[in-house]
């Protein structure tokens, strides 16, 4: 039997143990995908994968969710928020903007220009906040920024900004099997658990099938359609659940550390050694972390998948293990200590991973 004809069989089983006949017709979708020489990445052009993998995996998901979205239209009395209110119907508008964005760039890379793509984000939610404030928190529990957020047009120009700076920052940590899709996986656990809307259950589906696709396979990377996308949807959500007071702004934090961070200190590292601070490198954590595995580890996915599920595991399923303790409860910002936690575990691993890795590359897509 064919290696990947094993994995084929693996997946299938768990998705079937997890989800059942949707689970497995999911994950020969996801296969059947993977086939297609459209959005096909070379492994030299991936600072991690080793191998040759689909762009596909933001359609995966959006096909997925779509399937099974208008099969509840059609067989129960579900209505969709995006048709029950004009104020969703724009948000959900915003994030397929943002998807369409990636997957122009999937398809055929620099077919939009990395200003063209940035600006037509600052224009979407700049137009989404103008019209809608109250996604605009007007508290987040930190005293400075929180006389700032008291002035309209201050705070709309600030969560803007957030807004573009957190969808490129999940881009950019798309990079190993099992680090973005688990954080989504995390996200919409919580997100199911404190909703419970068909919605949440829908994306928790496909992150889940997406996630388990990705780990043992790595034919897949969510690319810039999925992680576009998808951090549009996780962004929305952490929005307006802290304007609404649903979550506290420390809560997210902790959820969402890791793409934050590793942004941060990317663009803080770039700046030091003098060049752009929106150039592409190869000398994020996870490609630090990355090196350092595959020396012991002979597989190529395995050592990926290593990599990515640490480095999610120990922020984002941190807090989820937290919360499924009810440590505290999800409004509280006392969640600063466990984001505290988080940032000196980056900080170690960040350190205890610069071994000279040869020369770095910086071929890296942003």
């Amino acid at each position: 039997m064919k290696k990947d004809d094993i994995k084929l069989a693996l997946m299938s089983f768990i998705a079937f143990l997890t989800y059942g006949i949707a689970g497995v017709s999911t994950i020969l979708l996801m296969k059947l995908l993977s086939y297609f020489s459209l959005g096909r990445d070379l492994a030299s052009s991936h600072g991690i994968s080793l191998s040759d993998s689909s762009r596909l995996g933001g359609l995966a998901i959006t096909i997925v969710v779509g399937c099974y979205l208008v099969g509840m239209l059609l067989l129960t009395p579900y209505v969709p928020g995006a048709l029950r209110s004009d104020q969703n119907f724009y948000l959900w508008l915003a994030v397929a903007v943002c998807a369409a964005l990636g997957l122009a760039e999937d398809i055929k890379a620099d077919f939009l220009t990395p200003a063209l793509r940035l600006a037509c984000k600052f224009l979407v939610f700049g137009v989404l906040l103008f019209f809608w404030p109250n996604f605009v928190p007007t508290e987040i529990g930190i005293p400075g920024i929180d006389t700032l957020l008291s002035i309209p047009l201050i705070a709309w120009m600030l969560v803007t900004i957030f807004c573009v700076g957190f969808i490129n920052a999940f881009n950019m940590a798309d990079g190993a099997n099992g680090l973005v899709p688990g954080i989504c996986v995390a996200a919409f656990t919580i997100f199911f658990l404190e909703y419970g809307r068909p919605t949440e259950g829908l994306f928790l589906f496909a992150c889940t099938m997406f996630l388990i696709f990705n780990l043992i396979s790595g034919w897949f990377f969510l690319g810039d359609m999925g992680s576009y996308g998808i951090g549009a949807i996780i962004l929305c959500y952490g929005l307006n659940g802290v304007a609404v007071g649903d979550f506290s702004a420390a809560f997210m934090a902790t959820l969402l550390a890791y793409p934050c961070l590793d942004f941060v200190v990317s663009i803080v590292r770039r700046l030091r050694v003098g060049r752009s601070p929106f150039s592409a490198d190869n000398d994020h954590l996870h490609n630090r972390l990355h090196w350092q595995i595959k020396q012991l580890v002979k597989s190529k996915v395995l050592a990926n998948s290593l990599t990515g599920l640490t480095i999610s595991g120990c922020t984002a399923g941190l807090t989820l293990y937290a919360y499924s303790l009810n440590w505290l409860p999800i409004t509280s910002n006392q969640w600063i200590f466990l984001f505290i936690i988080e940032v000196f575990l980056y900080g170690v691993g960040f350190k205890l991973t610069q071994q000279d890795r040869g020369t770095t590359q910086y071929s890296e897509p942003v």
